[in-house]
């Protein structure tokens, strides 16, 4: 199963259980604070679900601020009672653990249908997508982008091969898996992240403009580099955008894979100009 799948039956579920709560109350009557909280409860769920542990704690942030606003009348007529502030601290832990844990699940969980759904799409040693998947990836953003302009930006992070090069390989592999899986919890679930060899990492941003990258590649090369200790020059990265950069996108889809599958549309055979 492919994890858009299975993130779209989630959040159907997710909404189905919110409304069975709402339309099926336990109470005789449902307090209007308590139906904004169902709702952010399933906004939270939905965010992790998307966008993983940092798109959810974000939501999770913001949904414990609005329920805590909509509960200012009733700490205004009772003030802070024992149970008022369990109710409170009971919604607040419940944000916490849908935003940010659920988040951190959800982000196992797609790497994890991507090894069941076959091997050949992962890295053996980092556990993150591989060549031929990223070649397919980008192969795949050229066509959406030519057939509907949609934004696409990949950042291609490269570490200096002296930081790994004398290290025996049981230590290099454990190097490399460790950078893989922080790239992987400082991006957002909706991106990829692929390990191309040779100290390289393809992270994969759908629905951004090469600005947004950017800066999202700024801030995982500082935190990259701040994980292993290396000076500021020995991580570097490269930013393309479909947009500005198709013919370097296409010529990296080339080098990774050289012929596309045969049910991909080889957007790539020549490379289109750069806009």
């Amino acid at each position: 199963m492919k994890y858009s799948r299975f993130e779209t039956l989630v959040i159907t579920l997710g909404a189905a259980v919110v409304a069975a709560s709402v339309l099926v109350p336990r109470d005789a009557v449902l307090q209007w604070p308590e139906l904004v909280a169902q709702v952010l409860l399933f906004l939270t769920f939905a965010a992790a679900a998307h966008w993983g542990r940092n798109g959810g704690s974000i939501v999770a942030a913001a949904s414990a601020l609005v329920y805590v606003l909509t509960r200012v009348p009733l700490l205004a007529d009772q003030g802070l009672t024992n149970d008022v502030a369990g109710a409170l601290l009971a919604r607040l832990a419940a944000f916490a653990v849908v935003g940010i844990v659920g988040g951190e699940l959800f982000g196992r969980i797609k790497y994890f249908l991507a090894r069941v759904d076959g091997s050949i799409m992962l890295d053996e040693y980092t556990q993150v997508y591989n060549r031929r998947y990223c070649s397919q990836a980008l192969r795949n953003a050229i066509a959406q982008y030519q057939r509907y302009q949609t934004p696409y930006s990949v950042v291609l992070l490269s570490l200096s091969p002296a930081l790994f090069a004398e290290l025996r390989p049981t230590r290099q592999h454990a190097l490399l898996k460790s950078v893989a899986g922080h790239i992987r919890s400082d991006i957002r679930l909706v991106d990829d992240v692929g390990y191309l060899g040779d100290g390289r990492y393809l992270l994969m941003l759908p629905n951004t403009p090469k600005s947004g990258a950017e800066v999202a590649a700024d801030r995982v090369r500082a935190g990259v580099r701040d994980l292993i200790g290396a000076k500021d020059e020995s991580v570097s990265a490269t930013v393309l955008g479909v947009a500005e950069d198709a013919s370097a996108i296409c010529e990296l889809a080339r080098s990774l894979e050289p012929q596309a599958p045969p049910r991909l549309d080889d957007v790539c055979a020549s490379a289109p100009e750069q806009a």
